[in-house]
């Protein structure tokens, strides 16, 4: 059951409009990155939760964990800045919640190391190919309940 998602890069805040039209009951946090475009007014105009941040610093989730993160083109956008994208990998393990789900969407490359990182802090990961003829991937984890 998911309640609590995250979407690290909300663009358009597309995932959180997608949840509602299909009348899931979902609580979203839109997580706008400070280098991206800056489309917070638009997502709080549709009257969606958001925030802008920095991945390169910790997010403040207290008490909130959450049972799904999803981020498009944040990996690769994060290969240029000033921290790591283990880095990235250990903020998301810290709040996310056992037995949560992690779905990426980006360049193989990008997708290729992400699954590298996922593994190393023992996740279950694996790369699905999208099949339309771009060089994008999607990596899809999920934390296990018990580290192995």
């Amino acid at each position: 059951m998911i309640r609590n998602v995250m979407d690290m890069s909300a663009h358009y805040g597309g995932l959180n409009a997608a949840f509602l039209e299909e009348r899931k009951s979902v609580w979203v946090m839109n997580v706008v990155p400070v280098n991206a475009l800056y489309t917070l007014p638009l997502i709080l105009d549709l009257g969606f939760a958001g925030v802008l941040h920095d991945w390169c610093e910790p997010f403040p989730t207290y008490p909130r964990t959450y049972d799904l993160l999803h981020a498009n083109g944040l990996l690769s956008h994060l290969s240029s800045e000033r921290c790591s994208m283990m880095d990235l990998f250990l903020e998301m393990d810290r709040i996310l919640r056992p037995e949560g789900w992690v779905v990426l969407c980006d360049k193989v490359g990008a997708i290729e190391m992400a699954r590298m990182f996922a593994t190393q802090i023992r996740w279950e990961a694996r790369v699905i190919d999208l099949q339309n003829g771009s060089d994008q991937r999607l990596l899809v984890c999920q934390k296990p309940f018990v580290k192995k």
